[in-house]
């Protein structure tokens, strides 16, 4: 199983957006950032998944 920490970016292994971990709960789920876009408008989301549930994403820097 993966060992993610605050930063990493990661995707749902059933697709979806490209989300940033912003804190490994002690529960063993990891709070999830990333923002739905509509338009010119960007509404942030959050939500804790299961580690399993997750596969590392690596974003190339600008």
């Amino acid at each position: 199983m993966a060992e993610f920490k605050k930063g990493d970016t990661v995707r749902l292994k059933s697709g979806g957006p490209t989300m940033t971990i912003s804190n490994p709960a002690a529960s063993g789920g990891c709070m999830c950032y990333w923002f739905n876009i509509s338009g010119a408008e960007y509404t942030p989301k959050w939500e804790t998944f299961a580690p399993e549930m997750l596969d590392q994403v690596t974003i190339p820097r600008r």
